[in-house]
């Protein structure tokens, strides 16, 4: 089988590469072209679609986003390039060519307003560019015909790239306190249980069953980002990788003004995931600590 794989270099494309790489003659993809890949800016439709002429995939894994949410704001046009467009240019050509498409979603295409796990059927009402760019990749797949699966996930977070569990860490090394909002609740989620999620709704079949294209994949564990913060730094201290934590502090979402409105409480329901894929979603607890324990490999190779 011949796999293509978008943005290699992020949260979820590292974790699904070595995945990946055993099921098939992969090709990896960055918009640098860095650490062996092929460059492809995913804006670019002409050098998109000249790419899967070229390689024809069997099966197009797409983890690439555009993921600055307040940036977003103003750039709107790139946002829905990359996130509606492209998605799009993918699943037409998978379609002509009886390849498969993995792609990913995000709680944010929810207003966070249900006051209850949303689910797949659930109306969606996105409250940001983001959100809007997102939704319009997921119809864009979906009205293409192709074989594929869509997975929207919720606060992504790995040992690598730029995500709120290294933030807080960094944070907290030279903080004595620090303020976090506490009226946002989600499902944190480790990259790795992500890809993993994903290969076993291809392994079940999903992608040859169009009334169960659409799943949520989140970690097990509604948290505020307040609560996730105060896991994160409990397990960095059991695990020796800070010697002390900085005091947090409760604040709404109006201390931090932001472009972007985000949902109250974009919490997704994962019955569908456990029912159908036969995946019980990992609690955040244990995510948090195989990942955090990732970087403890990485502290004493170093």
């Amino acid at each position: 089988m011949r796999i293509l794989l978008s943005g290699a270099d992020g949260q979820l494309g590292r974790e699904a590469n070595s995945m990946l790489a055993s099921r098939g003659e992969l090709l990896c993809t960055t918009l640098e072209g860095v650490d062996g890949s092929e460059a492809l800016d995913l804006a670019d439709d002409s050098a998109l679609h000249d790419l899967l002429q070229r390689f024809r995939p069997d099966l197009i894994f797409n983890a690439a986003a555009y993921t600055a949410v307040d940036r977003a704001e103003e750039e709107r046009d790139l946002a829905h390039a990359i996130n509606g467009e492209a998605p799009g240019h993918m699943a037409r050509w998978a379609a002509q060519a009886g390849a498969g498409l993995v792609h990913f979603s995000t709680d944010y295409v929810f207003d966070g307003r249900k006051g209850a796990p949303y689910r797949e059927a659930d109306s969606v009402a996105p409250i940001n560019v983001y959100g809007e760019s997102k939704l319009a990749g997921e119809r864009a797949v979906q009205a293409s015909g192709c074989r594929h699966v869509i997975l929207r996930t919720s606060w992504v977070y790995a040992s690598h790239g730029a995500n709120f569990v290294l933030k807080m860490l960094e944070l907290g090394r030279n903080r004595d306190s620090l303020n976090v909002v506490s009226d946002q609740v989600g499902r944190p989620t480790w990259a790795a249980n992500l890809a993993r999620y994903a290969m076993a709704a291809v392994d079940a079949g999903l992608l040859d069953e169009a009334e169960l294209s659409l799943l949520h994949a989140s970690d097990a564990g509604a948290m505020s980002w307040f609560e996730f913060a105060h896991l994160i730094f409990d397990t960095a201290l059991a695990q020796n990788l800070i010697e002390t934590a900085p005091t947090l502090h409760e604040v709404g979402s109006d201390a931090f003004p932001t472009p972007a409105r985000r949902p109250a409480s974009s919490v997704l329901g994962t019955g569908l995931l456990r029912e159908r894929v036969g995946i019980d979603p990992t609690p955040v607890k244990d995510s948090l600590a195989a990942c955090l324990g990732q970087l403890n490999t990485l502290r004493v190779v170093a």
